[in-house]
């Protein structure tokens, strides 16, 4: 505990005239004392310290309290909504607009909804599944379509079906075309649901007919994205070697790559394949290395585009390729 007399009039801060005005380090309050050492030896220091920290105990005490009063509220639990219950009509064209606040509870089959003008249509979180049907839905001009939040993930089981054929009568969206979920300009859509694995690697390839019963683990990281490479004796079908170059992250990688199909000799055959994503930092250096090899379409790749390459370094007529732009 540490102070500093500030030189200012005691009398301003209510203080004896025997007493000085002393600035609290420890605290950064003023104080009145007789001297600097009352304050630092004395029990003032402590019982200050100790009365702040009941303080700073008693806020954090509330806001433990307070906490759950705060939290948002899940979107089919906020106050003003009409419950909505359709049914089931092919040909009832829906409109919720003008302030309409609506809450689908169950299952529903309609030709087609336009939430606008301040429409909020929101799905109810519950344990029956929901179904609901449409050939499309049209989120616009301050319309708002709720399903769960970030803070309240919807947990129930709720199925969009769009339905409908080519050669219906109906006239196409300008933009959306037939079929559709649309959001348009000043439109809200929020679908917040429980997190999971929705996608992973294998081990291993599975083979057609094998049964759920083998074990496969999950790899939830990015150790094989990239251009991958795998160099073939060509007499004996042997892998010599296999490399990894990830040249979606960095350009040194592409860079490493070009070092690689250069120093490998000639005859062997080298078998390259684009997992996951390999053009973002693929540089003219790494894409002229290739074209030397045979390639036609290393120039052209593009982000997440399909790629697979087969060649006999040396001999370019060999060269076996595939291309396809991702859907």
């Amino acid at each position: 505990c540490r102070c500093y007399h500030t030189g200012s009039c005691c009398s301003v801060r209510g203080c004896k005239s025997e007493e000085k005005l002393y600035l609290f380090i420890t605290t950064n309050h003023l104080l009145c004392s007789k001297d600097c050492g009352e304050l630092v030896t004395g029990h003032v220091c402590g019982e200050i310290v100790k009365k702040l920290w009941h303080m700073k105990t008693c806020s954090l005490f509330l806001a433990a309290l307070l906490l759950p009063t705060i939290q948002a509220v899940c979107p089919d639990k906020q106050p003003g909504l009409q419950l909505w219950l359709p049914g089931h009509r092919e040909d009832h064209r829906v409109t919720i607009g003008y302030g309409k606040k609506v809450l689908l509870a169950a299952s529903a089959t309609v030709h087609s909804i336009h939430i606008v003008h301040g429409g909020k249509l929101v799905i109810a979180d519950s344990s029956r599944p929901i179904v609901l049907r449409a050939k499309h839905i049209l989120i616009g001009q301050t319309g708002e379509l709720h399903i769960g939040s970030l803070d309240c993930p919807y947990r129930g089981n709720l199925t969009i079906s769009l339905f409908g054929r080519s050669d219906d009568s109906d006239t196409e969206h300008g933009y959306f075309g037939r079929k559709f979920i649309g959001v348009g300009t000043g439109g809200t859509l929020e679908i917040h649901g429980r997190k999971k694995l929705s996608w992973t690697f294998l081990n291993k390839t599975l083979q057609p007919g094998e049964s759920s019963q083998n074990r496969y683990h999950f790899q939830r990281s990015w150790g094989n994205r990239g251009i991958i490479i795998h160099v073939i004796d060509p007499k004996t079908g042997d892998v010599l070697l296999n490399e990894r170059f990830d040249t979606y992250r960095s350009k040194d990688e592409s860079r490493r790559l070009a070092q690689y199909v250069d120093t490998v000799e000639a005859g062997l055959i080298l078998a390259m394949v684009v997992n996951d994503e390999g053009s973002n930092n693929l540089e003219e250096t790494a894409k002229r290395s290739l074209s030397n090899l045979g390639s036609q379409h290393i120039s052209s790749l593009g982000f997440r585009h399909v790629w697979t390459f087969i060649v006999v370094k040396g001999d370019v007529s060999s060269a076996v390729e595939d291309h396809s732009v991702y859907q």
